[in-house]
C-alpha cells in the first residue's frame, strides 16, 4: 500500500505533537503525544489517557502499515480484561478505559460512510457498515451489562450511604437512558442500511454520523463524571465487606441474559 498523506486518520500519529492532559485525580497537567496512548501524572503518579482524535488504529486496516509497527503496538486497542480479577471499582474504571478505546471506532464509520457516500460504487460503505456491526455487539454486550452493575448493584448500594437526591446516580441514570435512546436509533439506521444497500446511502449516512458523533459525546462526558465522581465517592463509602458483595453479584449478572 502507498501512503497517502493526505489521510486524515493518522496524521496526528505520523505528525505527533504534545498534549496537555488534566490529572482526573490530583488536576495537574501530563504531557502525552498525540502517538501515545497513555501518561503517568507526576503528581500523583496516575495513568491519564489521552482521547484519541480521528485516529485510524481502531478500525483501519491498513493501519499497522500506515503508521508503522511500533507505533500501531503501542496504541493498538488493549485486549479486554479479566472480569474476574480486581475490586469492583478497579473493574469499573477498566471498563471505561475499554468504551473509550471502542468509541474510537465511531469515527471510522463516519469517515467510511462520509467518503462512500461521494461515489456510488465505493467500498467504503461496507467497511463502515462492519465497524458499525462491531460496535453494535460490544454495546449489546459490554456497554449493557456495564450499566446493568451500576443500575442493579452499585447505585443501590451507594444509596444506603447517601440520600437518593444527592447521589450522582441520578444524573448518571438519566444519562443512561439517553445512551439507550441514541442505541435504538442507531440499531434501525443500520438495518436500514443493511437493508437497502446503496439506495439512500447519503441520507442514511448522515443519520448514522450524527448518531455516532452524539453517542461518543455522552459516553465520553459520563465516562468523566463516573471517574470523578462517582468512584472517588465509592472509594469513601463502600466498606470491604460491600464491595465484596458487589463483586458477587455482578458474577452472577454476567450469568444472566440482559432484560428485554
Amino acid at each position: 500500500m502507498v501512503y497517502d498523506s493526505h489521510c486524515p486518520g493518522s496524521q496526528s500519529i505520523r505528525n505527533p505533537v504534545p498534549e496537555n492532559i488534566p490529572c482526573p485525580q490530583c488536576g495537574r497537567e501530563v504531557e502525552i503525544w498525540t502517538d501515545e496512548k497513555k501518561g503517568i501524572c507526576p503528581g500523583c503518579k496516575t495513568t491519564v489517557f489521552r482521547e484519541r482524535k480521528m485516529s485510524c488504529i481502531d478500525w483501519c486496516p491498513y493501519a499497522k502499515e500506515c503508521v508503522g509497527p511500533e507505533v500501531y503496538e503501542r496504541l493498538k486497542p488493549a485486549e479486554k480484561k479479566d472480569s474476574t480479577a480486581g475490586t469492583p471499582l478497579e473493574l469499573l474504571k477498566q471498563e471505561h478505559d475499554r468504551v473509550l478505546e471502542t468509541i474510537a471506532l465511531l469515527r471510522g464509520v463516519n469517515l467510511c460512510l462520509k467518503f462512500s457516500s461521494l461515489g456510488t460504487e465505493s467500498p467504503l460503505q461496507d467497511r463502515g457498515l462492519n465497524h458499525l456491526r462491531k460496535i453494535i455487539e460490544f454495546f449489546d454486550k459490554d456497554v449493557t451489562l456495564h450499566f446493568r452493575r451500576e443500575e442493579e448493584v452499585l447505585f443501590p448500594a451507594l444509596e444506603k450511604h447517601i440520600d437518593a437526591e444527592k447521589s450522582p446516580a441520578k444524573m448518571l441514570l438519566r444519562e443512561h437512558d439517553d445512551w439507550r435512546g441514541y442505541y435504538i436509533r442507531l440499531k434501525e439506521i443500520a438495518a436500514r442500511m443493511e437493508a437497502d444497500g446503496a439506495a439512500n446511502t447519503e441520507s442514511l449516512s448522515v443519520d448514522a454520523q450524527e448518531v455516532n458523533g452524539a453517542i461518543e459525546h455522552l459516553l465520553r462526558e459520563h465516562i468523566k463524571k463516573e471517574n470523578e465522581s462517582l468512584l472517588p465517592l465509592a472509594r469513601n463509602l463502600l466498606s470491604d465487606a460491600e464491595l465484596k458483595e458487589i463483586s458477587e453479584k455482578w458474577r452472577a449478572l454476567g450469568n444472566q441474559p440482559a432484560s428485554p
